[in-house]
């Protein structure tokens, strides 16, 4: 199986990447011409596997999507390839930051080249379009009735939206059409995470032992390894009886974030007091999470790495190191 990787130098995409090699799949991912993330496929083994290819492409240089597929054909060997491949992931948006989040403009530039990245996945003949999507999309609301608060969660809802519609119009035309299979990722968590993450911060805090002072944490919030989401995605970029439908992918434990808190801090041999209610919220809001998981599980799917034996491994390298 070929698959296209878009984004392959993230935090899961590197992991994914390296999943779907070990299944033996043949991986292209694909990069800006100017990243400077190279060196973690390096240091992941990634570009020595034989079944690894890397290219370099810009997404803004192409056509606007609304100009149709059939203006992408042209320009395909100047860029992934003209060879047929079976599946594309999407893993590439910017601004996940908390700056980048609110940044309008950012986000609008990631809907249309997350187009681009549809309608050239269909040119080439896939079978799937796979979109890593964010719990960020549901907000506020429910899953029937999604109520994202930025501009962030916002553009992966609009994204989701459009690539649906056009996979269930081609399904009508013809039955074997490309899918889209629109994940929705919960919060993930593992070693090459940003630095900043909580799970980071808070552990870092505790080893060193310094004052500790978070938002009122709350919420309902769900935790999954990153391993244990690189083998969902690798899941559903194999499984025969997938459809074009959205698929939560998250952790077994759905809890108030502030008992994930206390349990990383006590792991972590924290000796002071966690101060709750010292911060404001992120731009996402105080949005209580809750995953539905059972499609995933019904392809065979079942977290195998528990929330503490994650992070003990983490405060093991974070002591090491």
């Amino acid at each position: 199986m070929t698959v296209v990787v878009t984004g392959v130098t993230s935090f899961i995409g590197i992991y994914t990447a390296r999943a779907l090699l070990k299944t033996g799949d043949r991986v292209i991912g694909v990069v800006r011409p100017e990243s400077h993330n190279l060196l973690k496929l390096t240091q992941a083994g990634i570009t020595k596997d034989e079944n690894f290819r890397l290219v370099r492409f810009d997404f803004d240089d192409l056509p606007e999507p609304e100009a149709g597929e059939e203006h992408y054909r042209a320009v395909l060997d100047e860029g992934i390839g003209s060879h047929i491949i079976d599946v594309w992931l999407h893993m590439s948006w910017d601004g996940v930051g908390s700056v980048g989040r609110s940044d309008n403009d950012m986000q609008i530039r990631n809907v249309q080249n997350a187009k681009k990245a549809y309608l050239m996945a269909k040119v080439l003949g896939a079978r799937k379009f796979i979109f890593a999507g964010s719990q960020a999309e549901y907000g506020r609301g429910t899953h029937p009735r999604p109520w994202p608060v930025s501009a962030y969660g916002k553009g992966k809802l609009a994204f989701g939206r459009w690539a649906t519609e056009q996979s269930l119009i081609d399904e009508v035309l013809h039955p074997d059409s490309m899918q889209f299979i629109h994940t929705r990722i919960y919060s993930v968590y593992g070693d090459g995470d940003h630095p900043t993450s909580l799970v980071n911060t808070v552990l870092r805090g505790a080893i060193a032992g310094d004052p500790f002072f978070l938002g009122p944490c709350t919420q309902m919030w769900n935790y999954l390894e990153v391993r244990d989401c690189a083998r969902a995605l690798t899941m559903l970029t194999h499984a025969a009886d997938t459809r074009t439908d959205v698929y939560d992918i998250a952790g077994a434990v759905t809890e108030p974030l502030r008992r994930y808190v206390e349990t990383m801090y006590r792991l972590a041999g924290g000796q002071g007091h966690l101060q709750f209610g010292m911060r404001g919220d992120n731009a996402e809001g105080a949005a209580d999470m809750d995953p539905r998981t059972r499609k995933l599980e019904d392809l065979g799917f079942r977290q195998e790495i528990s929330f503490e034996a994650g992070i003990g491994e983490l405060v093991k390298k974070m002591r090491n190191h």
